[in-house]
């Protein structure tokens, strides 16, 4: 009898000591809402903006020169020779075709630059995230801003600890509970 006392009491504190160590620390952030704060983010989208601008105008250039071009062909192609005609539409198609490739270039080439100027700073920030976890005992730290996290009960809210921790003047992203 003294057995099964001492092995029910140990089974007890194990089942105790395990629920203690499943509970798990958790908060939520809105990272969007975040970077959005970070001052360097308004930086990075005004040099983002004038990269666009520029290949955006350089684009437009190409257009009108290819309109002017057009336009040229049609006023004149009643009196073109049959070569001329056919050198004039093959530059046409040209221009075109390196307007096309320029776009292209372009989007892809946008897409980098917007990439590189931003990356530093969502480093910034989960680094701060990180560091909040660390020093408060979260284990898990989930962004709400990816619509992933539907609901959310016992979890804090730490992006005014990560505003804190970047120097930010900024309340909380979210309500405290989510649905």
């Amino acid at each position: 009898m003294k057995r099964v006392l001492c092995l029910s009491l140990l089974l007890g504190a194990i089942c105790l000591s395990s629920s203690t160590f499943a509970q798990k620390k958790i908060g939520h952030i809105n990272l969007d809402s975040l970077l959005k704060a970070m001052p360097q983010s308004d930086s990075a989208r005004k040099v983002g903006q004038n990269y666009y601008q520029q290949l955006s105008s350089t684009i437009q250039s190409m257009q009108d020169e290819l309109q002017k071009k057009y336009k040229e062909y049609q006023d004149n192609q009643a009196i073109y020779t049959e070569l001329v005609k056919q050198t004039k539409q093959q530059e046409l198609q040209d221009l075109n075709q390196r307007i096309q490739n320029f776009q292209q270039q372009a989007q892809t080439s946008l897409q980098k630059f917007n990439d590189s100027i931003t990356r530093p700073i969502i480093t910034l920030a989960k680094n701060a995230i990180k560091a909040v976890a660390t020093e408060k005992g979260y284990e898990y730290i989930l962004d709400t801003s990816t619509g992933v996290v539907l609901y959310f009960e016992n979890s804090d809210d730490v992006f005014a600890l990560v505003a804190d921790k970047l120097g930010l003047k900024a309340k909380s992203s979210a309500p405290s509970k989510g649905k």
